[in-house]
């Protein structure tokens, strides 16, 4: 059964995410270290004995792990094959700061104890944690999650929008279900390609603009569908 973790981002946005199994985590493990040894050989072919090859060596098992995590938002690309990602416990963004402190002390999770202290630490945290991890504040999550916005959450979040002038008093009369889906909508961009991301609120846009009987779907389907939620909020609290 996946353990779970919530995270609740600055926008009050609750994502329960899967915590990444430790299976799944060797995994990307492994093929990260297969990665690394064929860009090794290709590097020691193409370059052996020069300065530079010398240097793209000790970058690549050095460097490694830090580079693709902080320039691809917590993915490796053993990671990235096998779904998972690094992300904050707390919810902010991934930063350089994070990374650094993942890969500091790589060397004692898993070079010095040969992966055990990562392995025990993983085993015996409620997170799944390794020292890394704990230092850093960040936890391997499968990318897989569910978004559970909460209607007590919008109204914390548009608290201070009483001034909003509303064009569709019969909103209303729409189901609240149905607006926490558009606001789920707007937040679930993540891990989503911009195409497949903008299909979707042009559906959910084109519902809502069924619904209020509208003439057309208003073009910036963004601003409609965050419009429509602040109005909602300003009829219904």
């Amino acid at each position: 059964m996946a353990r779970t973790i919530e995270i609740v981002t600055a926008q009050q946005v609750v994502l329960s995410y899967d915590l990444a199994s430790i299976g799944a985590r060797a995994v990307a493990t492994l093929t990260d270290l297969f990665i690394q040894f064929l860009a090794l050989i290709i590097l020691g072919f193409s370059l052996g004995g020069t300065q530079l090859g010398g240097w793209l060596m000790f970058a690549v098992i050095t460097l490694y792990h830090f580079s693709f995590e902080a320039f691809m938002n917590g993915r490796s690309p053993g990671k990235l094959i096998t779904g998972i990602r690094v992300m904050r416990t707390d919810g902010a963004a991934l930063g350089f700061t994070d990374c650094f402190l993942r890969w500091i002390v790589r060397p004692l999770d898993f070079t010095f104890s040969a992966g055990s202290l990562a392995l025990f630490l993983a085993l015996g945290s409620e997170k799944r944690q390794r020292l890394g991890d704990l230092m850093a504040g960040t936890a391997v999550l499968s990318r897989k999650y569910h978004l559970d916005y909460r209607f007590k959450d919008l109204l914390r979040l548009h608290e201070s929008r009483s001034d909003i002038e509303v064009q569709w008093p019969q909103l209303r009369h729409i189901e609240e279900k149905h607006i926490l889906l558009i606001k789920n909508t707007l937040h679930a961009s993540e891990d989503y390609t911009r195409q497949v991301y903008e299909k979707a609120l042009n559906i959910c846009a084109d519902k809502i603009a069924g619904l209020l009987e509208l003439p057309e779907t208003p073009k910036n389907t963004r601003a409609f569908l965050n419009q429509v939620v602040e109005e909602y909020i300003v009829l219904t609290r």
